[in-house]
């Protein structure tokens, strides 16, 4: 053997260990975990949310506070659009606020100053051509506290707190401001009446027999308050069964 030969066959021998062991089993592969998926709806804005939604949303939060709440009616534009599975979020800053719906199908603005900061939207699963906004108030006041004073001192500040936030442009929202509003005190029935009380005293019974339409667009019978009727401050109303107080 040459000495070249007799190197290269010792430099091969000094490789391989002195002990050779069989090589390690593999693990078992580990099992397929199954993946996760998360389907979100597709958003369309709606309207702007700092802009118009909330600086109303606060002032009703801080002025009417305990008697009325803003939120937002929609109803299909046209016929075959489905209204059932609506949805409707308020994002903005990476947040997505999901908003209920409420009692006939209102949505109650919330005050989100974060979302705000942000200039944030009001966004829902459908094209917003698909459906008409309105912009609503809510009495929230319980049925029991109405008297003729809390009926003009209500009709008072909703126009001195909504009506200068009412930009001319954003009147393509359907708002209702525009004209005088009154409070209406409705009924599913035509024959149910309001009672007007001085104490114990009954001072008048109104029909609310007026044919109208509530925030579901549900046949309603109601009297309008104005809040110019002939009775002292005090007097209290006591409404009927079932009713639904609305600003109309």
């Amino acid at each position: 053997m040459s000495k070249l030969s007799s190197l290269l066959a010792a430099c091969a021998l000094s490789t391989l260990p002195a002990h050779a062991q069989p090589p390690a089993p593999l693990p078992p592969p580990a099992p397929e975990q199954p993946h996760t998926v998360e389907v979100r709806a597709s958003h369309a804005r709606l309207a702007p949310y700092k802009e118009l939604f909330y600086p109303m949303a606060k002032a009703v939060r801080t002025k009417l506070a305990g008697r009325a709440t803003l939120a937002v009616q929609l109803r299909a534009a046209r016929v075959g659009v489905r209204t059932d599975d609506l949805a409707i979020w308020l994002e903005g800053g990476g947040a997505s606020l999901p908003l209920p719906a409420g009692e006939h199908g209102l949505y109650v603005v919330p005050v989100d100053d974060r979302i705000a900061e942000h200039d944030g939207s009001v966004t829902i699963n459908k094209q917003p051509t698909d459906l008409r906004a309105n912009l609503v108030l809510v009495p929230t006041l319980a049925p029991d506290a109405w008297t003729i004073g809390e009926v003009r001192r209500l009709l008072h500040d909703v126009h001195a707190t909504i009506d200068p936030l009412v930009p001319w442009h954003h009147r393509v929202l359907n708002w209702a401001f525009p004209r005088r509003l009154g409070l209406s005190v409705c009924s599913p029935s035509p024959h149910a009446h309001v009672d007007v009380l001085d104490g114990s005293r009954l001072l008048a019974r109104i029909p609310a027999s007026e044919p109208a339409r509530n925030h579901a667009n549900a046949p309603v019978y109601c009297h309008r308050f104005t809040g110019d009727e002939a009775f002292d401050p005090r007097a209290r109303l006591v409404l009927p069964e079932n009713a639904q107080v609305l600003l109309i």
